[in-house]
């Protein structure tokens, strides 16, 4: 584990204009499954270890950092500001986010919802997360890393994808 605070990946994304529309409910989603998504690419780059020991909660829309949720929805002219000045990051995070935003830097919030729907453990503990009179509660909704590390067969996938395609596009690209 590096010593990162999520909120330093999170002002990287909004450095490079990935939380559009920004200062929205929808740049804050999108920004919350870009932290999830780049969090799981990091950990199939380095054998499982994470870039932070922030847990995700398992939101109805997806995988969430509640405090960097929060701070977005209340300081966003802060993050927004902070976001403007130097990052600097380890390689090996830098690498993580790099190809964070070539996949899924695209994708609209709800799509990237979506696919975070596709991970069991999200399932798991937002279920697990719903009383039984029907209200959601946070506490019961921490997904521990040991859950999503048995899922991140799913990244390599995408990984993998990913890379044969960009390879295609080499060749391709050599073809003319």
């Amino acid at each position: 584990m590096n010593n990162i605070e999520p909120r330093t990946i999170a002002k990287w994304f909004i450095n490079q204009n990935l939380d559009n529309p920004s200062n929205s409910r929808d740049g804050n989603m999108k920004l919350q499954k870009l932290l999830f998504f780049s969090q799981l690419i990091y950990m199939c780059q380095n054998k499982g270890k994470t870039m932070y020991n922030d847990e995700f909660n398992a939101f109805e829309h997806g995988m969430v950092l509640e405090s960097v949720r929060l701070e977005y929805q209340n300081s966003f002219n802060t993050l927004y500001t902070e976001s403007k000045n130097d990052i600097n990051l380890p390689e090996d995070i830098l690498k993580a986010l790099v190809l964070t935003k070539e996949i899924f830097g695209n994708c609209s919030a709800n799509e990237l919802s979506d696919m975070s729907h596709q991970f069991k453990a999200w399932n798991k503990y937002f279920t697990k997360s719903i009383n039984k009179n029907g209200i959601y509660n946070k506490s019961k909704s921490k997904v521990p890393y040991s859950d999503l590390k048995e899922e991140l067969y799913k990244m390599e996938k995408v990984l993998s994808a990913y890379e044969a395609t960009s390879q295609l596009d080499v060749e391709e690209d050599e073809d003319y």
